[in-house]
């Protein structure tokens, strides 16, 4: 689906055959522009419902994706940068969506990644995680995946949610959200307020969110969707590469502030009982200001800051045919326009401030068409191409192919898949004044992968999934030339495992583990933050219809790190335990109390900035109006 596409489950509604609309809870919008089941999906994905993340009653959305299989998470402190590396690939490799709408920044120093930390589980109905490139569905970018975030869904009878929650080191979060139907489609908004206190040293961040959702049917074979979104955001964390609270020379912290507006829609008109036309239409805005001191005396690192304002603007028109049941197409076209401009200074103190500035845009055209073909009565094939032709550079094409093919009655699940992926350099990476290269080529990927899930009777259920990827031209800042290159190839092989295995009713046990070897061709640097191994496990046990007990134990292997007053350190493994207890007290009220890092594990998943320790936490939801939201409100995620 198009990045700016935002409710690809509606248009399933549309576009599914009458009689299947009992499936659409089951449907997974990521990774394909034709939604369906996620076991039918040709790669690794990974769905998180709204059962799923009350029950974990995580910290947030980065401790909620900690337990994905492929994906290794790095937070110093609630107010540093956030990392999320899929499968070791660099965070920027990775396309972040909310509700559909690209979220991923390219004026930014990181190169266009983005700080999972601005969004709220309180936000959340869903998260679909898929792994491998996907630039055959989004273009640019999704060389190692995609994240989708989205929000709350509306439909049924007018309803309203009171939630709070306070914690140790003076966290405080609350949200307030209204949702029903209009007409024979609904409405949901929400706004939330979060304050993550002080658990590391420095390290500090508060939110403020507003967001809506809108489903209308006007006519039959008529239906058109809206979402919006706006975030404030403030934090402040010793700068990355200092060495943290720990072995930071300098004490003064780094100050940022960030507004961010999000605006999308979609029209589908079902022309045909076979047919549907759909236009989709989205918007992002991101302005924000970072001033950092800098590191210490005579490191390359003085104080600096900037300004930053980026847009994207994205339509796009495709139709949609079925063949009865044994196909499923699509085919259209997409304009992307994105402008990113940045004022920023480097104080090279007892020197002059130097300017970092520029101002860069680019237009994309991208065609595109996706297939998917049922061989025989189990054997589902799937195919996506797209030819994208983007300012400044060479037109790229991209592909992913797949098969599924269930055996033994469902017992048993193959799947392979092959891909490609490409990203433009970031606008920081070519404009910056003092880094920049304008001649940078764009960085490609290409990715095989394999997988098994296996029945073992009716409660238990193991999933293999062996890949390969190799990325090209992979952009480094070079320190000899002081500006970003093309350089290196860098080759990803491992497996992901995930089981699950339910031995009485009331008891739920999981368990994940991945690895990853990662190999720089032509040099012997280790790339940091990312372990060979990592796995866990969990139990959710469920004693009464009122009570709910979840554990969660993560382990991660060693890692290497770098600060400049240390120079590269290998990080210990570590085990982290955590706890939430829920207790539904009526229909209405539901209490939560979650201890994080339960044992009070002492690690660091950034050098210098130690994890928080033992932090309890209290929260509470009481709903208003109907009792739960309505059994169709699957139609409006």
């Amino acid at each position: 689906m198009p990045r700016a596409a935002l409710h690809g489950c509606a248009l399933a509604v549309l576009f599914l055959a009458p009689g299947a609309a009992t499936a659409i809870e089951e449907l997974i919008v990521t990774g394909t522009r034709l939604p369906l089941a996620a076991a039918e999906l040709a790669g690794a994905a990974t769905v998180i419902d709204a059962d799923e993340i009350a029950a974990r009653a995580d910290n947030g959305v980065v401790d909620l994706l900690r337990a994905v299989p492929g994906i290794q998470v790095v937070q110093p402190g609630a107010g540093g940068v956030t990392q999320l590396f899929m499968r070791g690939a660099e965070p920027n490799y990775t396309v972040f969506l909310v509700d559909g709408i690209e979220v991923n920044d390219p004026t930014n120093s990181r190169g266009g990644s983005f700080d999972l930390a601005a969004l709220s589980l309180a936000d959340l109905e869903r998260v679909e995680i898929v792994r491998g490139p996907q630039s055959a569905i989004y273009g640019a970018d999704a060389l190692a995946g995609v994240v989708n975030l989205i929000s709350r869904t509306g439909g049924g009878p007018l309803r309203a949610t009171l939630e709070a929650e306070a914690g140790a080191e003076s966290l405080a979060r609350g949200s307030v959200a209204l949702a029903g139907a209009l007409g024979s489609g609904g409405y949901a908004v929400q706004a939330s307020r979060r304050d993550d206190g002080e658990a590391v040293p420095g390290s500090r961040y508060e939110a403020d969110t507003a967001q809506a959702r809108l489903r209308l049917v006007p006519a039959a074979g008529l239906t058109a969707n809206l979402v919006g979104r706006y975030a404030a955001t403030e934090r402040s964390s010793f700068p990355e590469e200092s060495g943290g609270p720990e072995y930071a020379v300098w004490r003064t912290l780094d100050a940022a502030e960030a507004h961010e507006f999000g605006l999308g829609g979609d029209l589908g008109w079902s022309l045909t009982e076979r047919i549907t036309l759909q236009a989709v239409a989205g918007h992002y805005d991101r302005r924000d200001h970072y001033d950092s001191p800098g590191i210490a005396p005579g490191v390359p690192v003085p104080p600096n800051g900037a300004s930053n304002e980026f847009t994207r603007d994205r339509v796009a028109l495709h139709v949609m045919a079925s063949g009865a049941e044994r196909w499923r197409a699509t085919a259209g076209i997409d304009v992307l326009r994105e402008a990113g401009e940045s004022r920023g200074y480097v104080d090279f103190a007892p020197g002059p401030r130097l300017a970092n500035d520029f101002d860069l845009d680019r237009n994309t055209v991208g065609l595109f068409a996706e297939a998917q073909v049922r061989a025989g009565p189990a054997l589902l094939l799937q195919a996506s191409l797209r030819h994208d032709e983007p300012d400044g550079a060479g037109a790229e094409t991209t592909g992913r192919i797949g098969a599924v093919l269930p055996l033994a009655g469902g017992a048993t699940r193959l799947q392979a898949s092959w891909g490609t992926g490409f990203r433009l350099p970031s606008f920081f990476a070519l404009g910056s004044p003092l880094v920049g290269n304008p001649d940078l080529q764009p960085e490609t990927s290409e990715s095989f992968e394999f997988g098994v899930e296996q029945a073992l009777g009716a409660d238990a259920r193991l999933q293999a999934t062996l890949f390969a990827t190799e990325y090209e031209d992979f952009i480094d800042f070079d320190p000899e030339t002081f500006r970003n290159v093309n350089r290196d190839r860098v080759t990803a092989r491992g497996i992901e495992l995930a089981a699950n295995w339910a031995p009485v009713a009331a008891l739920a046990l999981r368990g994940h583990a991945t690895f990853v070897d990662l190999d720089v061709h032509g040099s012997e640097r280790e790339l940091l933050q990312r372990p060979e191994w990592r796995g866990g496990a969990g139990l959710r046990w469920t004693p009464g219809a009122d009570w709910q007990l979840d554990l969660d134990w993560l382990w991660v292997d060693e890692t290497f790190d770098h600060a400049l007053p240390t120079g590269t350190v290998v990080l210990d493994p570590y085990h982290r335990v955590d706890l939430a207890l829920g207790w539904q007290t009526s229909t209405r009220l539901r209490l939560v109390f979650a201890v994080d890092n339960l044992l009070d594990a002492e690690y660091e998943e950034a050098l210098g900035f130690p994890a928080p320790g033992i932090r309890p936490r209290l929260a509470v939801r009481y709903r208003f109006g109907a009792d739960k939201a309505p059994a169709d409100a699957a139609l409006f995620r």
